[in-house]
């Protein structure tokens, strides 16, 4: 029994022992997996919050879009309620955003479109998710206008429709910028006068009539006399006012019908579209010369300036725009090496 006993108490310890491995190696395994879970946890955590400002921060610029943006907006739901709208539509309406969410974009209907034009614009957004066009629209004051309006439908993930974005230019603006382009580009910008675009524009519109009615037409280039002596010793602005006041006195000196233009620096041409004699181009090209004699003042200077004309004829120096501008363009440095401050006449010779 002795014996058995011993061996009894060996396996027991044995078997005690091994229930005590068991334990260390499950409570050790637990509290690996507690760890584990704990850093899946964590970032979990942390890609959440990215994401979370990630959607913050994409929502904060489209929000600084919306409200920066050029044209109006104005967003609906899909039962097309006013959920938001953009400075410029409160600008452009009149309408603050208080008084326009909660309505319909009715609230600016002109009254100027049947039935039939807004079935057809329902029409085509539903079938194509978009629709843009022309729409009359009238604001709080009552005032009508017209704008060019684009309106999309945004589907949700079911693709149903979920809200319709609107988006519009106020046409009148538009035609005024582009009225503003067209007057920049054929202008110079400090005179006001017509640049060399438009002045070749027109002598070529002159030269075709001139040919047609068998007239004669003539072409002037007016050089400012040194004035790059102004400039240089007085400064920009002093020239630039210089500049304006000149243009201003030689467009007195020339005919209703003439044109005045300045090709860039103290260059300008002038053309004078019917001629009955030679003769007249001269008179016109003296009253130039004697406005310039007379003192100018800009920002209490007293300031002298004289002139270098050149006069072509049509068609005795030029049967088109090229020869003829060569030709005066000629005449113009003939006076200058004579002395300056007088003009030069191709055609018969004359100087002064």
């Amino acid at each position: 029994m002795e014996g058995f006993n011993h061996v009894h108490a060996q396996k027991t310890e044995q078997h005690e022992s091994g229930n005590g491995n068991t334990a260390m190696n499950s409570a050790s395994s637990l509290h690996l997996d507690e760890a584990r879970h704990k850093d899946e946890f964590q970032t979990y955590r942390r890609e959440l919050e990215n994401t979370r400002r990630h959607l913050t921060e994409m929502s904060d610029l489209l929000s600084r879009v919306i409200e920066n943006a050029m044209e109006g907006i104005l967003i609906t739901d899909e039962q097309n309620i006013i959920q938001m709208v953009n400075p410029v539509f409160d600008k452009t309406t009149g309408y603050t955003s208080i008084e326009s969410i909660g309505s319909t974009p009715a609230l600016i209907k002109s009254g100027h479109h049947d039935q039939r034009f807004y079935a057809d614009m329902w029409n085509t957004l539903n079938l194509l998710g978009q629709w843009q066009g022309e729409i009359w629209n009238r604001n709080k004051d009552g005032e009508i206008f017209l704008e060019w309006l684009k309106i999309t439908a945004i589907r949700d993930a079911q693709q149903k429709v979920s809200h319709y974005v609107g988006m519009f230019s106020d046409v009148r603006s538009q035609e005024s910028d582009l009225d503003r382009l067209h007057y920049l580009a054929n202008h110079d910008v400090l005179t006001g006068l017509p640049n060399r675009r438009l002045f070749l524009d027109r002598l070529n519109t002159f030269l075709f009539q001139a040919r047609r009615e068998k007239h004669m037409l003539a072409v002037m280039f007016v050089d400012l006399d040194r004035f790059k002596l102004v400039n240089d010793s007085l400064g920009h602005k002093i020239g630039d006012g210089l500049l304006v006041a000149v243009s201003e006195r030689m467009k007195n000196c020339l005919r209703e019908g003439d044109t005045l233009a300045r090709l860039g620096g103290d260059e300008f041409t002038a053309i004078l579209p019917t001629l009955d004699h030679p003769g007249s181009a001269i008179n016109v090209a003296q009253k130039i010369l004697d406005c310039c004699t007379s003192p100018i003042y800009i920002e209490g200077r007293e300031l002298h300036i004289t002139a270098s004309i050149g006069i072509g004829i049509f068609p005795n120096d030029g049967e088109d725009a090229d020869s003829l501008l060569h030709k005066a363009d000629m005449a113009m440095y003939r006076i200058k090496e004579a002395g300056r401050n007088g003009y030069f006449l191709n055609t018969s010779g004359v100087n002064t």
